[in-house]
């Protein structure tokens, strides 16, 4: 007996969640807000999918897809933030791996057995096949981008802050898959990584300068980062520069306005309508009945 297909609800983002049912919503994905008067802006966190999370065994949601056997419509939206969140989950996608790649098989074929569970996937092998490949590719790139948002918030460079920031370890992260991930940004080849980034000419300032108000160590990361955005306002500058040089050299190279050429040519014009006017007159006079005849 097929389990019975489901339309995925849908609700206002001001409505909060206050039950959660499922076991497998972890520590990560717990919402715990509380009622205020008071009006507070609060910044926007992923969205958890409850309402997916939560969907009865019985059953699934349809999921339509195009000639790639990949999501379409409204629902692609839906599904891949889905799978955001299961990327996000410790005990599904451990973040003490270094790639997607080093993840174990055992782990990836869990998550899709998940997303079996929750959406009804092709009977046909192709369509199977290719579904799979689409959803663990998703898949990893959340979890990347994950470890990525981890490392942005906690990070703080030098090994003397190692302890700090060990000990600080991220909300709903397992702690020692945490010790693991803090212990690799800290050694010589994730070090050296960022130095070989921040090293790359597209990342220099070009100038040597740290004289001013503020004197930045040549070491310094945020002088680097910064140098970075001054680096690229100067080159658009550089670029405007070189236009602006090249317009002018073309105006120059044009012939300029000959005046001696055109004044003689006005002259030259100006003889010419005054003789036409003196013949008319003269024609006139001669023409005229009152003219006397000179008798020789």
């Amino acid at each position: 007996m097929g389990r019975r297909k489901a339309k995925l609800r849908t609700r206002s983002k001001s409505v909060t969640l206050e039950r959660v049912s499922s076991q497998d919503v972890d520590e990560v994905d717990q919402e715990t807000h509380q009622a205020s008067t008071q009006a507070v802006r609060v910044t926007r966190e992923p969205s958890k999918y409850l309402d997916i999370w939560d969907l009865p065994n019985e059953e699934e949601i349809e999921l339509e897809l195009n000639s790639e056997h990949q999501p379409v419509d409204d629902g692609a939206r839906t599904f891949t933030s889905f799978l955001g969140t299961i990327a996000r989950k410790p005990h599904m996608c451990s973040i003490r791996y270094l790639n997607w790649k080093d993840m174990p098989e055992e782990s990836k074929e869990e998550c899709w057995h998940l997303v079996e569970q929750k959406y009804c996937v092709p009977v046909n092998p192709i369509a199977h096949v290719a579904l799979k490949r689409f959803t663990l590719q998703k898949i990893g790139k959340a979890w990347r981008d994950h470890k990525s948002r981890l490392k942005k918030q906690h990070y703080i460079p030098n090994s003397r802050n190692k302890a700090q920031v060990t000990n600080n370890g991220s909300k709903g992260c397992i702690s020692h898959d945490w010790n693991i991930l803090v212990d690799y940004w800290y050694t010589d080849d994730a070090v050296d990584k960022m130095k070989e980034l921040l090293a790359h000419p597209s990342n220099q300032l070009q100038s040597s300068d740290t004289t001013g108000s503020i004197a930045w160590a040549p070491d310094d990361v945020f002088a680097k980062v910064t140098g970075l955005a001054i680096a690229m306002v100067m080159l658009g500058l550089e670029r405007l520069m070189v236009t602006l040089k090249s317009k002018i050299r073309s105006l120059k190279m044009k012939k300029p306005y000959d005046k001696i050429e055109k004044s003689e040519s006005m002259r030259i014009e100006i003889r010419s309508r005054k003789a036409q006017k003196l013949i008319q007159k003269t024609l006139k006079i001669a023409d005229s009945p009152k003219t006397k005849a000179i008798v020789f």
